[in-house]
This record gives structure tokens, C-alpha cells and sequence, in this order.
């Protein structure tokens, strides 16, 4: 197969990285460069926790509205808390999904003349216990069991590429930093309205992040991937894993050896019910310039040539020298009522309206 060709999407087993770690890092290392993704078993996360995590996230979705908008993302500059069906905007068209935006707890700390990118950082807006027990809980601990997945994998990735375990972790993230993650509800395409289109989210690289994990709760199909000619390929669900995949952030961090791969999805057919996912994203820090790294001269030797993709790249020529900007940016443009009743200037600044 080219690296240009691929039509699924491999499944690397974190056992093999223990009984046959060599072996394990060639999987890997032609993952990241081929193709930008890979699905992860072997990880530690129980199917009953995530069965759990499951039902908590439908249950959170099925509240009255009125609770819903209780925690709307409107109410804080973080961009943390709900959205409303179709508010996110991808590539300037609806994206058909309601989500539930959190992160690991941390205080508001941004006052007036620190770096903007300090503002998205703050606490979560939650439902009260009484309205849906146990919610909190189970959305934290599976933060908790994400990030420390990541950390695993970014160590692994290192590796891969010729690096010292921990030198990604150590030049790209600050410990307790706060990241993000979602839970995700994209409604049958006979549950919209028929102007709405099957646009779940657009096609989209995952911007001013290192890696991202993604749990397809409940077993419906709708992610695709772009290979790097151009043609979409299925990401189906595969029980008991996690679709990872790099994020533009780590593509440009490791000189572009890593593809961060455009990926979009589509809402599910007429009369199979709402498509569930659950998607952690573990970025790189936001307070300074970012240099690449140095990767071995075999490794960049193997870099894809052409990579097509329909996704665009609006800012990113912010991320190298300004990476707190970017990431602020890319949500105000994401979600735009947020972004202009908090960041107005910024908005202005940049064209971005409603």
C-alpha cells in the first residue's frame, strides 16, 4: 500500500507495546506517517465504565432544554457548556450536533492584561447533582483516564519518531494544563430539518492540538476519514476501542513527519436514532512561541509528499508564533455568539461574525 492509498484505518493493540515494544513502535510510526490515525485497544478503560460513561451522556442529552441551557457555554468565556443543536459553525456551514463541552477543574485566573488565551481557562458549568446523578463524576473520571491515555500514547509517539520517551511531554505541555473534551449527540438525518443537510461536523483537522481520543459510544457509523489522495474511507465503531488521531499541533511540532488528517462526520441515516461519540483532546501549551523539534533525518525521510485535504486552514499561520491567539481565534470562530459577546474586539478584528 502508498502512503497516499489507504483505505482503513489500523488497529494497534498497547499489550504489543509491553510483549513486543519493537514491533509496536513500526505500527505506530507507519500510522503517523501514513495515515493519522489509528484505533487503540489494550488501553485499561473498562467496557463497564464506558458502558456507564455511555448512558450518563445520553442521559445528559435527553434533559429538558431548559436544563440544558442551564450550562450553555454562553454564559463563559471558557467556550465550556453546552451548544445548542447546529450553533458550531465548520467551514462556515451548520454542524448538525448538540455537545457538551468540559475540561479537568481548574479556578478563572485571567485578568485584564494577561494573555487572552489564559481566559478560555476556568471551571466547568454543570447540571445540579439532583438533575442527573452521578454525571459529574463519570464525565471527570473519564477526563482523568483520557489524559493519562494520552500521556502513554505522546510518550509512545516520541518513540516512534526516533525521540527520548518524554521529550514531547516536556517541551510541548505544561503539567496541569487545562484540556479539553466533549460529549457529542448527532441527531438521525430524520430528526432534521431538511434545509439542515447531513453535515454533522465539516470536514476538519484538529486544530492546536497533540493528539485526540475518541470514544463512538454507541456503535453508529458516521466518522470518515480522508486518505491522502482524497477519497473518504469509513471510520466504523470497533468495541473496547479508541480512535486516535494527530492533531495539527504535534503535525507541526515534529516537522510534518505526523499527519494531522482531515476527518469529518455525517449524521446517521433515517431510523437509526442519534450517533453518540465522546472525544478528549490533549493539546500543547499555549503560552509561548513553539519551535519544532529535531527528528531523525531517516525518520523526516519518509514524510508524504502530497496530502489532499478539504479542510481549511483558517489562522494557521498564528500557531508557530502565537499559539494562545490561535487556539482563542479558532473558537470565536467555531462558536461565534460566545466569541463575539466576550471577545468582541478580537471578532472585529478578524471578520468574524454571526
Amino acid at each position: 500500500m502508498t502512503a497516499t492509498d489507504f483505505t482503513s484505518i489500523p488497529v494497534l493493540d498497547l499489550a504489543k507495546a509491553h510483549s513486543d515494544k519493537d514491533a509496536f513502535l513500526a505500527e505506530l510510526q507507519h500510522a503517523l506517517i501514513h495515515i493519522g490515525f489509528f484505533y487503540v485497544k489494550g488501553h485499561g478503560i473498562t467496557s463497564d465504565f464506558l458502558d456507564n460513561l455511555t448512558k450518563q451522556t445520553i442521559g445528559y442529552f435527553d434533559l429538558p432544554l431548559e436544563d440544558k441551557l442551564k450550562t450553555d457555554k454562553i454564559n463563559s468565556p471558557t467556550f465550556l457548556g453546552y451548544s445548542i443543536q447546529g450553533n458550531e459553525i465548520t467551514k462556515d456551514k451548520k454542524d448538525n450536533r448538540e455537545q457538551f463541552d468540559f475540561a479537568n477543574e481548574l479556578p478563572a485566573t485571567w485578568t485584564e492584561g494577561r494573555h487572552i488565551h489564559e481566559r478560555l481557562t476556568g471551571p466547568n458549568l454543570w447540571p445540579e447533582e439532583d438533575v442527573l446523578p452521578g454525571f459529574r463524576q463519570s464525565v471527570l473520571l473519564f477526563h482523568s483516564q483520557a489524559q493519562e491515555l494520552a500521556e502513554t500514547l505522546t510518550r509512545l509517539v516520541a518513540e516512534a519518531l526516533g525521540l527520548e520517551p518524554n521529550a514531547l511531554l516536556d517541551r510541548y505541555v505544561l503539567p496541569g494544563q487545562q484540556n479539553r473534551a466533549k460529549l457529542i449527540k448527532y441527531p438521525a438525518v430524520d430528526q432534521l430539518d431538511p434545509l439542515d443537510g447531513t453535515q454533522g461536523v465539516g470536514p476538519h483537522r484538529d486544530t492546536a492540538s497533540l493528539l485526540t481520543i475518541l470514544y463512538q459510544a454507541n456503535g453508529l457509523p458516521g466518522l470518515q476519514v480522508q486518505n491522502h489522495a482524497g477519497s473518504w474511507i469509513d471510520a466504523p465503531a470497533i468495541p473496547n476501542t479508541f480512535v486516535v488521531n494527530i492533531g495539527t499541533g504535534l503535525e507541526y511540532l515534529v516537522q510534518n513527519v505526523a499527519v494531522a488528517t482531515t476527518h469529518r462526520v455525517l449524521n446517521p441515516p433515517p431510523g437509526w436514532g442519534p450517533r453518540y461519540s465522546i472525544p478528549f483532546f490533549f493539546g500543547g501549551r499555549l503560552d509561548q512561541k513553539l519551535i519544532p523539534i529535531d527528528i531523525p533525518q531517516s525518520v523526516l525521510d519518509q514524510r508524504p509528499k502530497t496530502v489532499v485535504t478539504d479542510s481549511g486552514h483558517q489562522f494557521h499561520q498564528l500557531y508557530a508564533s502565537d499559539p494562545g491567539l490561535y487556539a482563542v481565534l479558532n473558537r470565536i470562530s467555531s462558536h461565534r455568539d460566545v466569541g463575539i459577546k466576550f471577545y468582541p474586539q478580537l471578532a472585529k478584528d478578524h471578520s468574524i461574525s454571526h
